[in-house]
């Protein structure tokens, strides 16, 4: 298919990421997401509903009138959590079986019994040693936070079974049970294996749990002293931002991330009590936190600013897939959910989204610092409530400053820029290699 380029620099990344499409890595990758992608959207409407409509410190629950029978609202808070632990809260164990599958049948290996070992593995790594609860798991690695580990965790099933055992044979009808027992024997000792790694892990996931290192390590690393200026104060904030795109980039891989870092720092209460006693957010003593930067003005619609993607989408991009996935993922990402068009676009380990998915966030957290250190706009100094729509954050966490509202939107409208070029290179980029035509391939 013949499609015209604008530049040199857009054919070299097109061409570039069609070369890294072909690899089998991205390609199992890039199923998987797909085939996660309704659970994920289905649970992002039903998190919406737990967290923001009937949560306690939700956006919506003190707009909204109260439940006047509190059966009712338990009945509607344990539906909702039942449907989200089995739908977004669960999409690490469909990835384990989607990518576990999917290598398996690349390499003529018994792709059925690879994708349940994996996700019998997932749990067995994930098992929690609790003597209060006797069944239970660390419920972020079966979500989304743990989606890069189950994917690369079902990959190496994949590649285990490839190794240690041949080809399935093909099932006859007059030799059914014959051949499934053959089957079972042929992938014994991929399954033996693969739970004896994933009693390794297990093992080593939950000490790492219990003695809270990687917590520790991220609070040594956003250390509370405040810099004796500004500027100082400023570049270490936009370090620990960087630090913390990338985390939460990669945050999939285990439990914590650097987004597991609370919002309310100590340099956060400072500037809190001192709006308080004041009575103003204007000239608060800490004007560059990871509060006033990168929560007010760089998770519009979730990590990546991808309410930007969205809007750019929805605007220039003809492609159906791309338009249905952004009109069901809009409302999810108001409130700053994005595993659906994370997972539907998708924009999880798309190399053309890399570029965007850190550089709008950035864009975004240099023009709010430029405006308050330039005093246009007061810094962001009041808690928020959960869900509260990405450009209204700044606005009421200023306590209602109309500049912050239109630096909002400012944002809104310099991550949209941000994206344009990189939708319009995504769409050739699907043209020239659909994912969706090799569904029926081997």
């Amino acid at each position: 298919m013949k499609v015209q380029f604008n530049s040199k620099l857009e054919e070299n990344l097109v061409r570039g990421t069609l070369k890294i499409q072909k690899l089998l890595i991205y390609r199992v990758i890039q199923k998987t997401l797909l085939l996660i992608f309704p659970f994920a959207l289905f649970g992002s409407f039903v998190k919406i509903i737990q967290t923001v409509v009937i949560g306690k410190e939700g956006f919506l629950t003190d707009i909204l009138p109260p439940f006047g029978n509190d059966a009712i609202f338990r009945l509607i808070d344990n539906v909702t959590n039942g449907l989200y632990n089995l739908s977004l809260g669960w999409v690490s164990v469909i990835a384990i079986f989607g990518a576990a599958k999917y290598t398996a049948k690349y390499y003529h290996r018994d792709d059925q019994l690879a994708g349940i070992t994996g996700i019998s593995a997932l749990l067995i790594m994930d098992y929690t040693y609790s003597k209060t609860q006797p069944i239970s798991f660390h419920a972020q690695i079966l979500g989304m936070r743990g989606l890069l580990f189950a994917i690369v965790s079902g990959m190496v099933i994949g590649w285990i079974f490839k190794i240690f055992s041949r080809s399935a044979p093909n099932l006859k009808k007059n030799q059914l049970s014959n051949s499934i027992l053959e089957r079972t024997f042929i992938s014994l000792r991929p399954i033996i294996i693969t739970f004896i790694l994933a009693i390794i892990f297990s093992t080593l996931i939950n000490v790492t749990y219990y003695s809270e290192a990687p917590g520790n390590f991220i609070n040594a690393l956003s250390t509370e002293t405040t810099p004796s200026n500004d500027w100082a104060q400023l570049g270490k904030t936009l370090i620990f931002s960087i630090y913390t795109l990338i985390m939460s980039f990669f945050g999939w891989s285990g439990t914590y991330s650097a987004l597991g870092v609370e919002k309310m720092d100590a340099l956060s209460t400072i500037n809190l009590n001192y709006a308080l006693q004041k009575h103003t957010a204007w000239n608060a003593p800490n004007p560059f936190t990871s509060a006033t930067l990168y929560h007010s003005f760089a998770t519009y619609g979730g990590t990546g600013a991808i309410l930007g993607l969205i809007i750019a989408i929805l605007i220039i991009s003809k492609d159906k897939d791309f338009q249905t996935v952004a009109r069901w993922a809009m409302i999810p990402s108001l409130f700053n959910i994005s595993s659906g068009v994370m997972t539907g676009i998708p924009i999880l380990f798309n190399v053309i989204f890399l570029i965007p998915f850190i550089l709008a966030p950035l864009a975004n957290m240099l023009m709010a610092a430029l405006a308050i250190a330039l005093h246009l706009m007061p810094p962001s100094v009041y808690p928020v409530p959960i869900g509260t729509p990405g450009p209204l954050i700044a606005f009421i966490a200023t306590n209602g400053s109309w500049q912050a509202l239109v630096f909002s939107v400012l944002a809104i409208i310099l991550s949209v820029y941000i994206y344009l070029p990189f939708v319009k290179m995504a769409a050739k980029v699907k043209l020239l290699d659909n994912l969706g035509i090799e569904e029926g391939e081997s």
